[in-house]
């Protein structure tokens, strides 16, 4: 096999030829103003009442800061009486309970505050059981007839789902086996066909300083992880996740080593890229190269999902604790324009040969952007669309009508009852992103086809066509 190009530069010369990405912003404009139409008639009681709570919690700071202490210092303790005295202390130093809890839940939380105390064992379970129900939709069940239960749904509604065992990165040998073990159960269940993994979530102490020997270790376990995975009949997708910086190339490392081995150039798999990378693009021309060489071999396909990147807060910590050059675009105008940039670059015939791309958006402008490109350019059936578990019920429907036979894909984390406290780290993200100021979702919640809000929205979005080559 010849060895593969090396990433590019950061600063390479941009692809200038594609004039068309252009002369898609109207059409993409004028297909948004259609979903948000559409949406309204597709809206059901729940979906309406899931969007209202959720845009309380995240339409200012307050609803957000507290929904995060609730599930970091109530949620999180295993001590039921630990969580109670937690409890009594938020409470009380709020004086003046978040909007988006209705006046019988803030009555209940002022009462279960006085009596969690005292009587710890029977409050707690039931402001957990009530904090899951405001927060709850955006994770699934775990346990085997749950997860069932909600994929069943999932599919009658139209949906393909992305199943993620969510846990963060383990620590030791033992913990890292006991996910793999975790793992080999959920893609052997018979209706899971789609499957997330972190390489940090079944290799303990991988080491960015010993890459070579990281690398090794880790494609061992994805090796392991492929292998049962096409075990399987029909065969389980598996998708290879990646959250900070510092598993870019090993992450990019392993993928290549492990389906560029002869016994594996065959079989189908995906990665993810993050746009608020700059590192993106270049990351993105790697695998295209990749892909096509195992094509020309008569070999399976990759799947790239491109996702704007939801990691942020730690890149920032990681960057200022160490004195380290932040390693993602420092502003969402950036990453929106770089989104752009890539999918401009990847959306042309020769670009896929032995690929396909997972366009993972909820801003509709982008969306509908990438639908008119795919059609303008002739790759409809290389591209599928996939959005997060929760979020914009009514404007995901609507969507999936517009894609029609492609089925969308819900990236669904999962998580066991029992271990609703792993889905923490998970669910800060998901609230922190939603709550940023230039977040599309929380624009969503107020964009009508004639609203400022909608004006706005579309001139970022312009902006990220027209100045796609500038960050």
């Amino acid at each position: 096999m010849e060895p593969l190009p090396p990433i590019i530069e950061r600063n390479a010369a941009p692809d200038l030829t594609s004039d068309d990405a252009e002369l898609a912003i109207n059409e993409a404009i004028t297909l948004v103003r259609l979903w948000l139409e559409r949406a309204k008639t597709l809206e059901t009681r729940r979906s309406r009442q899931t969007m209202k709570r959720l845009h309380g919690v995240v339409a200012n700071e307050a609803g957000v800061d507290f929904v995060m202490a609730f599930i970091d210092r109530v949620a999180r303790p295993d001590d039921h009486l630990i969580a109670a005295r937690q409890l009594r202390t938020l409470i009380d130093t709020t004086p003046c309970l978040p909007d988006f809890l209705g006046p019988i839940d803030r009555l209940l939380l002022r009462a279960g505050s006085r009596l969690a105390p005292i009587a710890p064992r029977l409050v707690m379970p039931l402001a957990h059981r009530r904090m899951r129900s405001i927060v709850g939709h955006l994770v699934a069940p775990a346990e085997p007839a749950g997860l069932e239960r909600h994929l069943a749904r999932q599919r009658s509604a139209g949906w393909d789902s992305n199943v993620n065992l969510l846990g963060e990165a383990v620590l030791g040998r033992r913990e890292a086996g006991a996910r793999l073990a975790q793992l080999k159960v959920l893609l052997h269940q018979p209706d899971v066909d789609y499957v997330s993994v972190k390489l940090s979530s079944v290799q303990a102490q991988l080491n960015p300083w010993a890459h070579d020997e990281s690398v090794d270790a880790v494609t061992h376990r994805l090796a392991e992880l492929i292998d049962t995975a096409a075990s399987i009949h029909p065969p389980t997708f598996v998708n290879v996740d990646m959250e900070e910086y510092r598993d870019l190339e090993l992450t990019l490392d392993a993928f290549e080593r492990v389906l560029g081995a002869p016994q594996r150039r065959h079989l189908d798999a995906g990665i993810v890229l993050q746009a608020y990378l700059p590192d993106a693009l270049p990351a993105l021309q790697r695998l295209a190269a990749f892909a096509a060489e195992r094509h020309r071999d008569g070999g399976g396909a990759i799947k790239v999902r491109l996702v704007k990147g939801a990691n942020l807060a730690m890149e920032r910590v990681d960057a200022a604790i160490h004195g380290w050059a932040l390693a993602p675009y420092a502003n969402k105008a950036d990453t929106d324009a770089n989104y752009t940039r890539c999918l401009d670059w990847v959306l042309h015939p020769e670009r896929l040969v032995g690929m396909r791309i997972g366009v993972a958006s909820h801003n509709l402008f982008h969306v509908a952007w990438a639908i008119r490109m795919t059609e303008r350019r002739g790759v409809t059936n290389q591209v599928q669309f996939e959005m997060l578990q929760g979020m914009a019920e009514a404007q995901a429907r609507a969507i999936a009508e517009a894609v029609g036979a492609d089925r969308p894909l819900l990236y669904t984390p999962a998580v066991e009852r029992a271990d609703f406290d792993v889905a923490i780290g998970y669910l800060f993200r998901r609230l922190e992103e939603t709550a940023a100021p230039n977040n599309f979702l929380r624009a969503l919640f107020s964009l009508e086809p004639e609203s400022q809000t909608f004006t706005s929205e579309a001139a970022r979005f312009t902006a990220s066509v027209v100045e796609r080559h500038r960050p």
